[in-house]
């Protein structure tokens, strides 16, 4: 493929992954137009491009539903900007924060991949500078590392400042589909000798999915084993494998008493029967039936 090259001294290419409500992903695309950065957005939904874009923004639409990390590479693939920065959709990103992050970046030769401080709209903590958990080996995200930049073992991949070298070597496994794909990625970065860096001093707002529901049960689940199995062994899959059949009792209690609706239950169940299967290498890319949740039980009960 031949690369497609950024207007003279642009450093980065700014990936949206759409799927669901045009309208967030519109004013993030738009709000972004405004940078010095090119930006592309995957419409995973295979929605037709929006009349209200901004004429800079590129709209791919794939031929099926690629998932998180996919849609990433999918976008990214013979680039040739210095820089590639992941988002979800519904994401604030200030243009300060868009800069700071850039430049921790592409600062220092060794640093591969950098995340801002990610806080939700109440300005609560979400993500900071994570650490992994001694024995299951799971991100610990709420971690602030204050006004500094810090080096750290993951930054979540809801906005993620990706090196591009990084991008092509190691590169962002789309079997996941959902969920986990960026502490997976932060984690084979660093193996390859990478920093992962957290700039405490800039700041990105998560408005919080409208369009994941009760998916999340299903990949958070099946994904935390594949992703501990992949990167660490059988012992931590094991057990997180077991936590999530000790967790399943108070998902049920909830699907009775807060939401009159087993559908996460059902998700849960699924996922811990699927954990076990064959993750497929991430040169395969997501697995056929893929999103299993909306195959299986039903998208319009998944969006409610």
């Amino acid at each position: 493929m031949n690369e497609t090259n950024p207007p003279a001294g642009r450093r980065s290419t700014s990936v949206i992954v759409h799927y669901g409500d045009l309208e967030p992903t519109v004013r993030l695309a738009n709000h972004l137009a405004g940078f010095d950065t090119d930006v592309v957005v995957v419409a995973n939904d295979r929605s037709p491009r929006p009349e209200a874009l901004h004429g800079r923004v590129e709209w791919i639409v794939p031929d099926r539903n690629l998932g998180y990390g996919e849609a990433f590479m999918t976008a990214a693939r013979g680039r040739s900007t210095e820089a590639l920065v992941l988002l979800n959709n519904d994401i604030a990103l200030p243009r300060e924060t868009f800069e700071r992050c850039l430049d921790a970046l592409l600062g220092e030769q060794d640093v591969g991949v950098v995340g801002p401080v990610l806080r939700r709209e109440d300005n609560s903590l979400q993500s900071g500078a994570a650490r992994l958990t001694r024995w299951r080996r799971v991100p610990r995200v709420l971690i602030d590392p204050g006004p500094v930049t810090v080096e750290c073992v993951w930054v979540t991949g809801a906005v993620m400042f990706i090196r591009r070298e990084v991008a092509q070597r190691v590169g962002m496994d789309g079997s996941f589909f959902l969920g986990a794909e960026d502490a997976d990625l932060c984690i084979r970065a660093r193996r390859a000798g990478w920093r992962i860096l957290c700039r405490g001093d800039a700041v990105a707002i998560h408005h919080g999915s409208r369009v994941i529901g009760t998916r999340w049960n299903y990949y958070s689940t099946r994904n935390r084993v594949w992703y501990t199995r992949s990167c660490f062994g059988l012992l931590p899959a094991v057990l997180n494998w077991t936590c999530a059949v000790l967790m399943l009792p108070r998902v049920v209690l909830a699907d009775l008493v807060k939401r009159n609706d087993l559908t996460a239950s059902r998700l849960c169940v699924l996922a811990l029967a699927h954990a076990w299967r064959r993750k497929p290498a991430a040169a395969e890319g997501p697995l056929a039936g893929e999103p299993f949740p909306d195959r299986l039980i039903g998208s319009k009960a998944l969006r409610a």
